[in-house]
């Protein structure tokens, strides 16, 4: 058995060294190509930390060398399947050529021919394909390759070449006497063209006494080139005589006797006896001749060079010839044309920046300084009189920016003539009206929006502002609920009642077109709002309302008042009191104490739902942040104004008018992100959210806490400190009108330069500023990517999109893409959820989907024609927004590591855990130790 099994290996073996010329297994795997290589061990499953050649080398050796005959067998198989089709190849292809050779002998088998012209005949025809080598061409290659032979022995036997032209070249040595000098020299000379056919009819004796015959002639002609050269250096005009025989000796075999090289030394005194001012360059192929020119440019003396360059041949042969060089004339001529051409590229320069500063009033000087400024160093570095295309880009450029500040001076000042400066004259309607302004001033929970809304009801028509869509709403029910037909009008939403006398609606919404008998404007304390300020500001100033009712905190009476005495409108102002008191507690509520009807306050989304995880193990917890819809907003608090849920854990977005059942307000944090820094939160946010507490009519005092000693700590201190007052002026906003306007002055499309011009700009008559437009300018950066007129992208620009959000903004890419195809854009509804979020980033991303859908519902009233699939997206919002708020309730979802998927807190700051964060860290320095060369 042990033999019969040792027969089987030394089969393999010998099958190795068949497939690779003799070679064992060790050797024959080092030849084996890469590919090859790791088919194979692929197919071993060879385990290998690397897929470096040498490693798997290494590694099928192993395995041979254990002696396991399948997997030696399956080495040779698949070395047999893939060696011994190239063995066969290769076999096939010996045949082929063994044919060809058959055929060209064939050919060649009747006609008598030596073994050096047979070889030679085979390796003419060899690479030639079979079916076009015929007896012809076999044949006429053998003549030719005889008339080669015979000429070379021709060659051979008379010291000859045959030219290019059939003619002959040979080397001869001539004779030189010149000026009392005697040398030889040897010069290769050439014959007449010979007639090759009609010399190779000839008997090889006649053909050789003919070319003997040719060569003789050649030498006699060159002979008498030669005296004839040497006739006319005699008194020579440029070349002194003991010059003139040593550059004799050194010419060179070949070529013209006229083409003799001539010394630099020699050249550089000829061309300095012509002209004192120019000065010899040696160039290589060329001489190049320079003179030094002088220009006065604009008062300033620049020298600068002419240059000429010439073929070394054109002058050598005018020097032997002694003909006129023509250096002046080219000089002269040269300096023509240098002159005119750097002149009308100076003027075109100069009258460029002429139409740059049109209108400017830029005198001469300032364009001729600088000119000079970048012109000057060029000319005197390069030495040409030319103005390189790089100096006047640079020249352009640099002026340009000079003139930027004065062109956006004149353009200001443009702006300014032909703009409406006085703002309140933006709103005729609104001045006709003869209006009187009543502020209901006071601290929450002291009834001046209920008096307000009263007012409102008593009227014959009327408008309701509010700043939120779900307080719009609000304000909308109550109308209804009174009996009075109202319309709600917001920017994802209408319901219209053609019936209607009273619109309730977002401030932002507010149209100045049509008059009413009373307007409301809610929370006008807004109007010192660093991004949504200016809405207030322009509802206060052109409300088209008999009687403007204001509601706000006390501390915008003094705005309010400097802004009526702007108008010239009568101002009423009734102070409202607090109807219940509200407490501050002496020490901080541990979140394990906290007691039901309390709202605890964070300032993040983030802090929010980490709040919501701690608490709702043992409360019913609500929850209202930013992010959240306005009908999750909403659900929220129904479920704790009903009991549902005893805390309500929110943002500072309950400050805004949220009518609910808190009895305690706690603080979990006393600082805020305000967009631009980290800061404490001021003395008017902290009366705004604490107000809330203590709801009148539900419960007879109101608390005030924290949740940390220090922040219960500075909430008291600021609680306690008069209310500073809100300090002019105010932002207002550009107006469509202001930037097509704008647009025009500055002769541009780009809205995002023309918000940046209005924002730099603009000033206004009274106490109004530029309103910060940052988001905006955001937005507008990403419509002026898209074919889109003016006003569609001054819209779009005002579309409620956070750029902050990559979801919500590639959703714009594609509404803005269909837009500018003139395409309807379909709404996209999400996919089968599940029954609720179980991570955060399943929460957020259907927070974003709804955003989306408000999106889509806001385009939808600016361009109706291509948002139609209203519908859809509404009955998509009510889904994700009941899948938000059963997530909401489930308290399930849970924040995980991006990397390794492990549960994190939600008060967690980073969105990779600690392990997988040393981890990272590890990696980072590890690398930069292998690029540095680092090692242990």
């Amino acid at each position: 058995m042990a033999k019969k099994k040792r027969r089987h290996y030394i089969k393999l073996n010998n099958k190795i060294k068949e497939l690779f010329s003799g070679q064992p297994f060790d050797e024959a795997i080092a030849l084996v190509d890469d590919d090859t290589l790791i088919e194979l061990a692929l197919l071993l499953d060879l385990r290998s930390t690397s897929t470096q050649r040498d490693e798997i080398i290494r590694g099928l050796r192993r395995l041979w060398s254990e002696g396991d005959y399948a997997v030696r067998r399956n080495i040779v198989e698949y070395l047999g399947e893939r060696f011994g089709r190239a063995k066969a190849s290769r076999s096939s292809a010996g045949k082929a050529v063994a044919d060809k050779v058959d055929h060209i002998m064939g050919f060649l088998d009747n006609v008598p021919h030596s073994r050096e012209e047979e070889k030679e005949i085979l390796e003419s025809f060899i690479d030639m394909k079979f079916s076009k080598i015929t007896m012809d061409k076999v044949l006429g290659k053998l003549e030719y390759l005889r008339l080669l032979h015979r000429l070379e022995n021709f060659q051979q036997e008379l010291d000859i070449e045959f030219g290019p032209l059939n003619e002959i070249v040979f080397m001869h040595v001539y004779d030189f006497d010149f000026g009392g000098s005697h040398f030889t020299k040897w010069f290769k000379t050439a014959s007449e063209p010979i007639e090759m056919d009609a010399l190779l009819s000839l008997e090889d004796g006649e053909i050789i006494r003919r070319l003997q015959s040719l060569k003789e002639e050649a030498i006699l002609r060159k002979q008498e080139e030669i005296l004839l050269f040497l006739s006319n250096l005699d008194n020579h005009r440029y070349l002194l005589k003991e010059e003139i025989a040593p550059l004799l000796k050194k010419m060179p075999v070949e070529g013209v006797l006229q083409h003799a090289p001539i010394d630099f030394m020699i050249m550089e005194r000829i061309i300095h006896d012509m002209d004192q001012n120019s000065f010899l360059i040696d160039g290589g192929a060329h001489w190049i001749v320079e003179r030094e020119k002088n220009i006065s440019l604009y008062n300033t003396d620049i020298r600068y060079h002419l240059s000429l360059s010439y073929e070394k041949s054109f002058l050598y042969a005018s020097v032997w010839e002694g003909k006129d060089l023509p250096i002046a004339e080219d000089f002269e001529s040269l300096d023509e044309n240098t002159l005119e051409h750097f002149n009308v590229a100076l003027s075109s320069l100069y009258e460029r920046m002429e139409e740059l500063s049109l209108n400017l009033d830029i005198d001469c000087v300032t364009l001729q300084r600088f000119i000079m400024q970048f012109l000057e160093p060029q000319i005197i570095a390069s030495g040409k009189l030319k103005i390189k295309e790089k100096t006047r880009r640079r020249i352009l450029y640099h002026f340009s920016e000079y003139l930027r500040p004065l062109k956006e001076k004149k353009m200001r000042e443009e702006l300014l003539a032909k703009t409406i400066r006085d703002f309140k004259n933006l709103f005729p309607l609104a001045r006709r009206l003869n209006r009187r302004i009543v502020f209901h001033a006071g601290p929450t929970n002291s009834g001046k929006t209920y008096a307000a809304m009263k007012r409102l009801k008593e009227a014959e028509s009327g408008y309701y502002l509010a700043p939120l869509r779900l307080l719009a709403l609000e304000g909308y029910e109550d109308l209804r609920s009174s009996g009075i037909a109202a319309s709600l009008i917001t920017g994802e939403e209408e319901i219209l009642d053609e019936e209607s006398t009273h619109i309730s609606s977002t401030i932002e919404m507010l149209n100045m077109e049509i008059d009413v008998e009373v307007c409301v404007i809610d929370e006008i304390q807004m109007i010192d709002d660093r991004d949504r300020g200016w809405a207030w500001a322009n509802a206060l100033i052109g409300s088209p309302a008999k009687e403007v009712i204001l509601t706000g905190s006390s501390n915008a009476v003094e705005a309010v008042r400097e802004i009526c005495e702007y108008l010239g409108e009568e101002l009423e102002i009734i102070f409202f009191e607090r109807k219940n008191p509200l407490e501050m507690l002496s020490n901080p509520v541990s979140i394990k104490k906290i007691r039901p009807n309390t709202a605890i306050v964070a300032f993040s989304r983030k802090e929010v739902l980490a709040l919501k995880q701690q608490l709702s193990g043992r409360y019913g917890v609500s929850v209202v942040y930013g992010n959240l819809s306005p009908e999750v907003r909403r659900e929220e608090a129904r479920r704790f104004r009903e009991g549902e849920s005893q805390i309500l854990v929110a943002t500072d977005a309950i400050a805004m008018g949220l009518n609910l059942p808190i009895k305690t307000i706690l603080f979990a944090k006393d600082n805020k992100f305000d967009g631009l820094r980290r800061r404490e939160l001021t003395t008017t946010e902290i009366l705004q959210i604490a107000g809330r507490a203590g709801r009148y009519g539900i419960h007879e005092h109101g608390y005030v806490g924290a949740l940390e000693a220090g922040t219960l700590q500075t909430i008291s201190r600021k609680f306690y400190a008069p209310l500073p007052s809100i300090r002019l002026p105010f932002a207002v906003m550009a107006s469509l009108e202001h930037v097509l306007l704008i647009g025009e002055i500055l002769e541009t499309g780009k809205l995002l330069e023309i918000l940046g011009f209005f924002a730099k700009n603009m000033e206004f008559e009274g106490p109004f500023m530029a309103a910060n437009i940052e988001s905006m300018m955001e937005v507008a950066a990403i419509v002026d990517e898209y074919e889109l007129d003016l006003r569609s992208r001054y819209h779009l620009a005002c579309a409620p999109v956070s750029v902050s959000s990559p979801y919500l903004e590639s959703a714009f890419h594609r509404y803005l893409g269909y837009l500018e195809k003139g395409e309807e854009v379909p709404y996209i509804p999400p996919r089968a959820l599940p029954d609720h979020a179980w991570t955060n980033e399943e929460l957020l991303h259907a927070e974003d989907r709804v955003k989306e859908i408000s999106l889509y519902l806001w385009l939808s009233f600016k361009f109706a024609e291509h948002f139609p699939d209203t519908e859809n997206a509404r009955k998509a919002r009510e889904l994700l927004n009941r899948f938000i708020e059963k997530s909401l309730q489930s308290g399930n979802f849970v924040k995980k590591c991006r990397r390794c998927g492990k549960e994190l807190d939600f008060s967690y700051r980073f969105s990779v855990c600690e392990s997988c964060y040393q981890k990272g860290k590890r990696g980072i320095a590890k690398s930069r130790k292998r690029k540095t060369g680092v090692s242990h």
